[in-house]
């Protein structure tokens, strides 16, 4: 072949991977990407085409087309995926630039974890923007003079890219497109109950304010955390899910892929086989059930293995989007002992305690109450009656008198700063007034380590020492709330559990029964004659002991 029609060759085939890069997100990709050995050849490239890519590509295809994505003709993704899969070049790099080009007029916000992050992706955006490959692609699309900030991009149709930190302003940025990527930074943020309910502010006060009808939505981040962002809007199992969060998952289309893919469908979805694995260690991590690692090139099952077996709850989190593991973590499943209701003794010691939600930073929380009954073999059995709810102060403080005249606890634990602060005062008044002697010992606890908290009976449920009630109605939800601590929603059963557990720290047993062998009726013939034989006993034996 001459040269020159190798060039008109290779200038058909480039001018061929221009067009499906006008309209294939994956095809854009890949042509921005170029190999520098071989810039103009469009079949090399630095973009490794990857299962998850070709999923997502498909989703934000149907975004580009305003496509509904729920029944309730919403146009919103939320994405779990593990770290190091390519998520961000694709949603928060490439699908910007992408959609810059295909409408230059288009409004779009990218929202990270803070400022400097958001600027990041800016930089990258307008990196790909002004490339020589997208000038090919979008010969029409360039950006406004001045309008190359690293928190806006400006073109010159008018349309807008902002990018904003969490806790950023929106005010005059309207959003045909909203990305969030990240909005969670670390594992201490994520199990910040402040920074989780900060970051659930600025998405509806913020970010959910510069949307419109035709607008979508974006959400991808790591599950750090049952309570996070994904957590709120979509996660099936969040414990608030048909309570404070009802309905909001019927907007959203929500998929995990997790680094290790066991789900015969999604394995399907992703063009990949599952197989029973061979090696020791997959199979010590992971049982001998077919599957296979998302990325076997970068990240191999033998690697994610290892993983594992380093952090088993970062796995869990980080890898497979469960904020926690299946059979728990900090309590394990096989540590949550059962009982039914006539296997629960008579001859116990009971001792009680409070965890209230009193303060404004507390008001998703929930106020647990309840007794414990320890056996003469140091076993605690939690009693049924234990009630969780959020109070008003003039009614727990009622529920407490309730548990105080039905069980007559030897001693109430409970929260100093519950005692000489909040209604402490007010639940002593109301005990004076109603007769109810009840001893109150304040417990310290860590004001900011619940898991530190926690080990007094975190030990004791190890050894097999905590017996919960099967049949109570509250149980399989606490149970939940244990399996997930201390990633979950809500820690509010295991707060109170903590404090059994330091307040049992300085406590004794049940005494253990003695019956006494019945003797012959006292002043009877046979009462004098055990007497004599007793008494002459003692005689001998006080003799022998003589001189000592």
């Amino acid at each position: 072949m001459s040269a020159d029609k190798q060039e008109l060759l290779r200038a058909t085939k480039r001018l061929i991977a221009v067009r499906e890069a006008h309209d294939d997100l994956l095809a854009f990709m890949r042509l921005t990407m170029p190999d520098p050995e071989d810039i103009d050849d469009p079949a090399k490239s630095l973009y490794q085409v990857t299962p998850q890519a070709r999923l997502l590509c498909e989703i934000l295809h149907k975004i580009d087309r305003r496509e509904i994505l729920t029944k309730t003709g919403a146009r919103n993704f939320a994405l779990s995926i593990a770290p190091q899969t390519g998520k961000s070049q694709i949603i928060s790099r490439a699908f910007p630039a992408w959609q810059i080009g295909r409408n230059p007029r288009i409004n779009m916000i990218l929202g990270s974890y803070n400022q400097d992050m958001a600027n990041g992706f800016g930089d990258d955006v307008r990196a790909i923007v002004e490339s020589p490959m997208f000038r090919q692609v979008f010969p029409e699309c360039e950006l406004r003079t001045g309008g190359k900030a690293k928190d806006m991009l400006i073109t010159a149709a008018g349309g807008k890219a902002a990018f904003v930190g969490v806790g950023g302003s929106g005010t005059g940025k309207p959003a045909d497109i909203f990305v969030v990527d990240d909005p969670i930074k670390s594992d201490e943020e994520a199990q910040s109950d402040i920074y989780r309910q900060r970051l659930w502010n600025w998405f509806t006060r913020v970010a959910s304010t510069r949307i419109h009808n035709d607008s979508a939505m974006v959400v991808v981040h790591t599950r750090w955390n049952s309570d996070d962002l994904i957590g709120r809007l979509c996660d099936p199992e969040h414990p608030d899910r048909d309570k404070e969060y009802a309905g909001i998952a019927d907007d959203w289309m929500s998929i995990n892929i997790p680094a290790v893919i066991a789900d015969p469908d999604l394995a399907k979805a992703l063009g990949l086989t599952l197989e029973t694995p061979k090696n020791d260690l997959v199979r010590a991590q992971f049982g001998d059930k077919p599957l296979v690692a998302l990325w076997e090139d970068r990240h191999s099952l033998e690697r994610l293995a290892r993983a594992k077996r380093l952090d088993k709850r970062g796995f869990s989190s980080l890898y497979m989007g469960q904020p926690s593991p299946e059979d728990g973590d900090y309590f394990r499943a096989a540590d949550l002992v059962e009982y039914d209701r006539d296997e629960l003794p008579k001859n116990l010691r009971v001792y009680g305690a409070s965890d209230h939600a009193v303060s404004t930073k507390q008001d998703r929380d929930f106020t647990v109450m309840g007794c414990v009954g320890i056996d003469e073999n140091d076993d605690i059995w939690v009693l049924p009656t234990l009630v969780r709810d959020r109070f008003a102060t003039d009614r727990a403080v009622d529920e407490l008198l309730i548990q105080f005249k039905n069980h007559k606890p030897m001693l109430w634990w409970i929260e100093d700063e519950n005692i000489s602060k909040s209604f402490g005062p007010f639940l002593l008044k109301r005990m004076r007034e109603e007769r109810v002697y009840v001893a109150l010992d304040p417990i310290s606890p860590h004001k900011t380590d619940k898991a530190l908290r926690a080990r007094a009976i975190q030990g004791r449920m190890r050894m097999g020492k905590v017996r919960f009630p099967r049949f109570a109605p509250w149980w399989q939800q606490a149970r939940g709330e244990m399996l997930r601590f201390p990633t979950g929603a809500h820690d509010d059963f295991v707060d109170w559990l903590a404090y059994i557990g330091l307040g049992l720290m300085k406590e004794i047993r049940a005494p253990v029964e003695r019956h006494e062998a019945e003797g012959p009726p006292v002043g009877s013939i046979e009462w004098i004659l055990k007497s004599s034989k007793e008494r002459a006993g003692a005689e001998k034996r006080a003799a022998g002991s003589a001189g000592f």
